[in-house]
Order: C-alpha cells, then structure tokens, then sequence
C-alpha cells in the first residue's frame, strides 16, 4: 500500500527553510529518493522524542557521551603524534642504562683482544666502545 501526502515549506519560517535547503541541496547521487530521507527524518524525530519521554536524562548523557568521546580522540591524536618521540626517547634511556656487568665484560675482552693482537701499533687508540 502506498500512502500520498504533500509538503508545504513556509520559507518565512526558519525551521521549514533549514528543510527545504536541505532537501534542495542534498546529493542526488547518496540520497536517490526524498521519499526514504523524509521518512527516516520522521522516525529518527519521534524515536529521539520518545527516548526523551522516557529518559528525562537521555540529552544530558548524550551530550556528555559526545564530549567524552571528543576527549578521547583529543587524547588518542595527541598521543599518535608524541609517540614517535617518547619511544625515541624510552630507547635512548634504556640503551643508556646497559648494566655495568656487560660494560665490564665487553671491556675485559677488548683487553685481551688486544693484548692478542700485539703487533698493532702504538698510535692506535682503543677507546674501549661497546660496538668495537
């Protein structure tokens, strides 16, 4: 069964120009028919006024889920662009914080390797880093 109606726009009134606009504008290419987005607009309207009906709270927490979630993404982006330099920064620390048994040994076997390695000359200078 199909039902008919018409749709007048009192563009003297703010709320039925806004709609006429976007109706006018919308595009053509997403929303092939006026008639499914006037009648999701219906229900999508009397859903939010019966919830309200219902929940005399449901405004209030949807505005603070929205400002929650802003906060959220806020964090969320803040942390993608500083991560980069925060693992920089952990990763040097650690590097820098390499226990001294491991110096010590690294060091006590460059000695040896030299020591072994005598006919090098006097002018070499070995100073003793971890990578050598």
């Amino acid at each position: 069964m199909v039902w008919s109606t018409n749709l007048r726009f009192n563009l003297d009134k703010s709320p039925y120009r806004e709609a006429y606009i976007y109706l006018k504008n919308m595009d053509r290419k997403t929303h092939k028919s006026i008639n499914k987005v006037v009648a999701i607009a219906v229900c999508e309207y009397f859903k939010r006024l019966e919830k309200s009906e219902n929940d005399p709270y449901f405004e209030t927490r949807e505005r603070e889920d929205n400002f929650a979630n802003r906060i959220v993404e806020a964090v969320k982006s803040a942390v993608e662009k500083a991560m980069p330099s925060f693992m920089a920064a952990y990763i040097t620390a650690k590097l820098s914080n390499i226990p001294s048994a491991v110096i010590n040994n690294t060091v006590s076997e460059n000695a040896v390797l030299k020591e072994e390695n005598s006919d090098t000359s006097a002018d070499e200078i070995d100073f003793g880093f971890v990578g050598n």
